[in-house]
């Protein structure tokens, strides 16, 4: 008996599908499994099947057509030569009907008598609830092939009647050589998914896949630190209206720099050429070390600089007092104390609070770039990431050079991007060229 064949919901959140291509014409056979159209929905295209044998009567959607789910695209009958002007008349009459693809409906005869015409939807099974998303209906005739799924004819032989099965799932059972029969399916009206074969490959059985209840959460209980940055992180990210600006230092000068100082046994680290580059920069750019008070510009005139430190459950920041004044092995000797203490949870309050300027340094993890919140209530914080070996253009000529990003966060209250220009501008004159932070 002919009925419609109508457009699938491939998804929850399809409303409708834009016929790509036919891929019967009108008058083929058709055999399960057969694809009868490739159909773009809301995610992806996607191929359509019949699940059962026929034959394609007539094509009611063209390609190129946008139908919506639920609506019939296509007449599909048991012989050829049935009588489906019944149907033609019922689809002409509906208010969303289109108009026939191709050739005229023909002729209904006149002895024998209309036939009521099936419903559009198959009623559901027995014991079967209607699918719902979010409390929206959703189409039985739903699919889950993937988009360009190259379809082949079933290799397993199939036991006495129809077996529904997604594309996936007869793949899957190709590949283990599962007789999709011995299957029971979990899917839409009782379709085989590719869950339900791996589950029965890995000696569950056949029949519904069965899913391990979640493993319980752990509450964990603020510490004290933990509930600080909470805090004055949300204070910053809230309350100080921010903006990023990012460089790429040259840092050949500054490595071959490093290894010499290595070589005559002075242990300092790139961090501690950041630390007393942004230093000596706060000190030509004194604009931008400051903070903002209430309803005024705090200037500073010292360069106290704080070291993000990473701690079990959260972090603190150790200040180099004056840093703009010392030599880099006493920087260096101060950081590697002071973050030794912190992570003994050793320091004073004086050592960690009352910073002007931060430097937040990852690239230790082989972190290329990022960015940084703000240490309130400074107006600036430097996110450092990993020294690296790139290609680079010098002189004109291809090379591999040692480069290293950074993206300073500014507060834009007190900060403007020109100013924070000039002062990444003089960070980097001081890491290209390294000798002026040892003199």
């Amino acid at each position: 008996m002919a009925e419609f064949f109508e457009m699938p919901q491939a998804s929850p959140t399809m409303e409708a599908g834009t016929i790509l291509a036919w891929r019967k014409a009108e008058g083929d056979a058709l055999a399960p499994q057969d694809v009868i159209a490739e159909v773009e929905t809301d995610k992806a295209a996607m191929e359509i099947e019949v699940f059962d044998a026929g034959f394609l009567l007539k094509i009611l959607a063209p390609e190129g057509d946008e139908v919506p789910a639920g609506q019939p695209i296509a007449i599909i009958g048991t012989s050829a030569d049935e009588d489906i002007a019944p149907l033609l008349a019922e689809f002409a009459s509906a208010p969303q009907a289109k108009a026939p693809a191709s050739s005229p409906a023909p002729a209904a005869p006149t002895a024998a008598p209309t036939p009521t015409a099936p419903p559009a939807t198959p009623p559901a099974s027995p014991g079967l609830q209607p699918f719902t998303w979010q409390g929206q209906a959703i189409d039985p005739s739903i699919m889950e092939s993937p988009a360009g799924f190259a379809l082949a004819e079933a290799e397993i032989p199939l036991a006495s009647g129809k077996v529904r099965a997604s594309p996936a799932a007869r793949a899957a059972a190709r590949e283990h050589r599962i007789d999709l029969a011995t299957v029971q399916g979990s899917g839409p009206r009782g379709r085989v998914t590719r869950q339900d074969v791996e589950a029965t490959t890995r000696g569950m059985g056949a029949g519904r896949r069965v899913h391990a209840p979640p493993a319980p959460s752990t509450t964990v209980k603020l510490s004290q630190m933990r509930k600080t940055i909470a805090k004055r992180l949300t204070q910053a990210y809230l309350g100080a209206p921010s903006f990023f600006l990012t460089v790429n230092f040259d840092v050949e000068r500054l490595v071959a720099f490093r290894g010499q100082l290595k070589e005559a046994g002075v242990k300092v680290s790139y961090n501690d050429f950041v630390i007393k580059a942004c230093a000596r920069a706060l000190r030509d750019v004194p604009a931008v070390n400051a903070s903002w008070g209430d309803g005024v510009i705090e200037q500073h005139h010292r360069a106290d600089i704080g070291v993000a430190v990473a701690l079990d459950g959260g972090l603190i920041t150790p200040v180099v007092r004056a840093a703009d004044t010392k030599d880099l092995a006493t920087i260096a000797t101060e950081v590697r104390e002071m973050a030794g203490r912190a992570r003994d949870r050793k320091l004073k309050p004086e050592e960690y609070t009352g910073g002007t300027f931060t430097i937040s340094n990852l690239g230790m993890y082989d972190i290329e770039q990022f960015t940084a919140i703000l240490n309130p209530p400074e107006a600036c914080i430097l996110a450092v990431g990993a020294l690296q070996q790139e290609p680079v253009v010098v002189d004109g000529k291809l090379t591999v050079g040692w480069r290293m990003r950074a993206t300073l966060t500014c507060d834009h209250r007190v900060v403007d991007g020109a100013l924070g220009a000039v002062f990444l501008q003089a960070v980097r004159r001081y890491l290209e060229h390294p000798v002026l932070l040892w003199v």
